[in-house]
Order: C-alpha cells, then structure tokens, then sequence
C-alpha cells in the first residue's frame, strides 16, 4: 500500500515521480528513491531533491515513531 510521495504529493502534478515512491515504500531502498526522483526532475532540483531525501532518511525514526 503506498500514498504516494508523502508530503510531496502535489509535486506528483508538475513530475513524473508518483512511480519513484510506490517503488521506494514497497521496500526499494533510499538510493533507488534517489536515484528514480532525479531521472525524473530537472536537473537544477538535483540538490533539493538530494536534501529532501537526506531529511527523509534523518525523520524517518521519528515518522515511524508517530505512526504507531
């Protein structure tokens, strides 16, 4: 089961990146994220989408946390 890029669904209507999560939440590991969300951005995001998904990997404890 997969929302989608959480917190970012909105920017599933401006990138085709809605795949790159599915992926990712059924157990595709962070670099594949990565590595899908720039293929499939513009290359002048590649350092916010790099941010983004370095802050993903830092919250991701307290994210899981609070969904329990």
């Amino acid at each position: 089961m997969s929302d989608g890029c959480t917190g970012f669904q909105f920017l599933e209507y401006f990138f085709d990146i809605r795949h790159c999560c599915v992926v990712h939440d059924a157990g595709g590991s962070d670099g594949l994220l990565l590595d899908c969300l720039l293929n499939n951005t513009p290359a002048y995001l590649a350092v916010p989408v790099a941010l983004c998904v370095v802050l993903m990997m830092i919250g991701r404890p307290l994210y899981r946390w609070l969904k329990k």
